[in-house]
């Protein structure tokens, strides 16, 4: 990164592959959590990040894999699986909790995960963590239908706070009975958009859940249809329920389709950028040591700056910056060849 006449004082020439894989091999990951957490309270407190997006707070908690490696992980926890050859491979696997209610979707917290466990049984402690940090900030919660369950619907009410979980044919009977009664309930709202090429039409039915059906805090089935139509193609339609704490009519059909979005908004946020951007997916400066667990860190810090740089910068034909002029502009503040905004600064 460092160019030949804007290299910080005291480093004369870039740092060499080999030496940045040692030095990440010999640090440890104490401390770069509560770098995150310092990082979006200040942004908070600055008025940095907001709730442009969803004015009550949303956060979104998914699952994010890092590159995978052949072989035994030098540290834990590490994911560990076998290929259909049966040679063993793993990968750094995390839950991140992300507050999708801001248009910068910074990254609250994460939890790396053992190898053998599931992310149902991570979520507990991952959201307990959030909401003592920054519960005042949210009161909506989406996950994937991996972390539903009874257990982690009662956790998330008895923390004052509304689920909206994924609804998959892993709760087979639940599944089947929400999938019959919404098939047949009018449409609530119905948008079309034009976007990438495509025009995108989505479809939202609510019920309220039958009285019989016994899951913690459940109040609506929720049904989302999106068609996807692209010149010359043949549409495709995915259909996805989940159910919801949320008590009918508190929010219109509108903001329910949005809160939907709000969680697809993890994986096209943070997690496409980590994989796009920061290359989390497909380039690991070193694998030695805790050097896997340090950079899992070092990449939330690394967006949550971009994020919110790329958020406060001039739009440009009314779309955000590309990350790629962030990374710039960002690269020339740091090193003082550009003016960031002081509160900007501040968290650089």
């Amino acid at each position: 990164m460092l160019r030949e006449g804007t290299a910080p004082e005291g480093l004369k020439r870039p740092v060499s592959d080999t030496t940045l894989d040692r030095l990440l091999g010999k640090l440890e990951p104490e401390g770069l959590e509560q770098e995150v957490h310092q990082m979006v309270h200040r942004g908070l407190e600055v008025g940095l990040i907001r709730h442009e997006l969803f004015a009550r707070g949303v956060v979104s908690i998914d699952g994010k894999a890092g590159e995978s490696t052949p072989g035994q992980p030098p540290c834990e926890p590490s994911h560990t699986t076998k290929d259909e050859q049966g040679r063993e491979y793993w990968y750094p696997y995390a839950l991140r909790a992300s507050l999708t209610s801001s248009a910068a979707q910074p990254v609250l917290d994460q939890k790396l995960l053992e190898g053998k466990q599931g992310e149902a049984t991570a979520f507990p402690e991952l959201f307990k963590r959030v909401v003592e940090k920054f519960g005042r900030h949210f009161e909506y919660v989406t996950v994937d239908a991996g972390m539903t369950s009874a257990a982690n619907a009662r956790v998330v009410r008895e923390a004052g706070k509304h689920y909206l979980m994924a609804l998959k044919e892993n709760f087979h009977r639940l599944h089947d009975k929400a999938w019959v009664a919404l098939a047949v309930a009018p449409v609530k709202v119905r948008t079309r958009e034009r976007t990438s090429g495509e025009w995108v039409e989505r479809e939202l039915r609510v019920v309220d859940k039958p009285p019989e059906e016994d899951f913690p805090g459940a109040q609506q089935w929720v049904w989302v249809r999106q068609t996807r139509t692209r010149d010359g193609e043949l549409p495709k339609v995915e259909t996805r329920l989940f159910l919801t704490s949320i008590p009918t009519g508190q929010l219109s059909p509108e903001r329910m389709l949005t809160l939907v979005r709000r969680h697809w908004g993890i994986e096209n946020g943070p997690n496409w950028t980590a994989d796009v951007v920061l290359e989390e997916d497909s380039a690991s400066p070193s694998l030695r040591g805790n050097a896997p667990l340090v950079l899992s860190w070092l990449r939330l810090l690394a967006y949550n700056l971009l994020a919110l740089v790329r958020t406060h910068l001039p739009t440009r034909d009314k779309r955000p910056q590309s990350f790629a002029r962030t990374m710039e502009v960002l690269y020339q503040g740091l090193l003082g060849l550009a003016v960031l905004p002081e509160s900007l600064a501040t968290l650089a």
